[in-house]
């Protein structure tokens, strides 16, 4: 680096790797502020990397050479590339997938930004593109700028099939923002996405990016369960937090209540269960919803008609107390008369009075009208 500095003014302020074939060192030209830090590639001039040198130089010389590649140039026995260098925290760190909580529709659009910078600087050498396009040298900063450090260092591992290790490469960037998504069973979509990068499939990085947006489309729209599961994952930690805060809370205050019971309980007396009776029906008060009142609706003898409850008719639009009920997945309206009455032989009236069949297929998120109990009591006295 010393060399560097001589010739053309560069102060060193850290390296960032050091070995036989290349030095990559963080350094800044005049001023040591944010604006000046530079990049810098420092390659032995020998035969070995005699290719790698007219690759680079011609690249520096292009019209369509990335505009952060500043300077190229040789100085003794080593030729040099700068770059502009951008100090921002890496995707690796920023979308770690035990810490990241950014929206999945936020995170595909800034892999569409990745990948068609990526397809700007694909003019360079394929082994330098492959190189750099690394999750460890894709930045992004507070504003949300995509950048990338151009570090060579790995320049010399992809000298046999740079361009199979592109797309691999750009198949770890996609696996490390949307991980839990790519981790998904049921993300299938995804999944035939990375494999075709991890064989090198893709002839362009703009067909690349059309499939990728159909799979994160499909991957939003297959399974809207697993995806709320995945999005409140994404929160766990924070859910955890409350929710320990939210029992702590709740155990406080059982235990003041208990304990404010307990003073006062001399002063009342046990509420006495009334027995009420209307007409031939009687129940008892004192429970806490409808579903728990015991109801007896036994006619006397002289009526001489006995209805049994299994045989209830109610037409819809009846003029009746009901509650709503959200049909969930798996219910029947057997399941829901043994939740709601405690008692399955409400079914007959409960299809009747929502006008449809008792053995009908029940549709998740429709809403069912359930008589109340009482009511019905009532309407079979008459």
């Amino acid at each position: 680096m010393s060399n560097a500095q001589k010739t053309s003014g560069y102060t060193l302020v850290a390296t960032l790797h050091s070995g036989k074939s290349m030095d990559v060192s963080v350094a800044y030209r005049g001023e040591n502020t944010q604006s000046n830090l530079h990049i810098i590639n420092k390659i032995p001039l020998e035969d070995k990397h005699i290719d790698l040198f007219k690759k680079l130089y011609f690249s520096f010389h292009e019209s369509e050479k990335p505009r952060e590649f500043e300077k190229f140039f040789v100085s003794e026995k080593y030729f040099y590339s700068i770059f502009k260098y951008v100090k921002a925290e890496n995707i690796k760190q920023k979308f770690n997938k035990n810490i990241c909580t950014t929206p999945f529709d936020e995170r595909c659009k800034l892999l569409e930004y990745i990948l068609m910078k990526i397809d700007k600087i694909s003019t360079l050498p394929p082994e330098i593109l492959a190189s750099i396009i690394r999750p460890e040298n894709i930045l992004i900063d507070f504003d949300r700028h995509i950048h990338i450090l151009y570090n060579f260092q790995r320049v010399f591992d992809y000298t046999q099939d740079p361009k199979l290790a592109i797309f691999k490469n750009i198949g770890d960037i996609i696996f490390t923002m949307l991980q839990a998504e790519s981790e998904a069973k049921y993300n299938k979509a995804l999944h035939v996405v990375l494999g075709k990068c991890k064989k090198g499939v893709y002839s362009s990085i703009p067909q690349l990016i059309v499939d990728l947006k159909k799979a994160a489309q499909i991957s939003k729209n297959s399974n809207w369960l697993s995806y709320i599961k995945y999005q409140i994952s994404l929160r766990k930690p924070i859910i955890d937090k409350v929710t320990k805060v939210v029992t702590g809370i709740a155990v406080v205050i059982g235990i003041v209540i208990l304990a404010y019971n307990q003073i006062n309980t001399n002063n009342y007396s046990d509420a006495t269960i009334k027995t009420v009776s209307i007409g031939d029906i009687t129940y008892s008060s004192g429970e806490k919803d409808e579903s728990d009142k015991n109801v007896s609706t036994e006619k006397s003898a002289s009526t001489g008609n006995n209805k049994q409850k299994q045989d209830i008719t109610l037409m819809p639009g009846l003029d009746m107390e009901y509650e709503d009920y959200i049909v969930q997945y798996g219910d029947n309206i057997a399941s829901i008369c043994n939740t709601y009455y405690k008692d399955s032989s409400y079914v007959n009236a409960v299809a009747t009075f929502n006008g449809i069949d008792a053995s009908e297929k029940l549709i998740p998120g429709v809403i069912l009208k359930l008589p109340n109990r009482t009511a019905i009591a009532l309407y079979i006295s008459k």
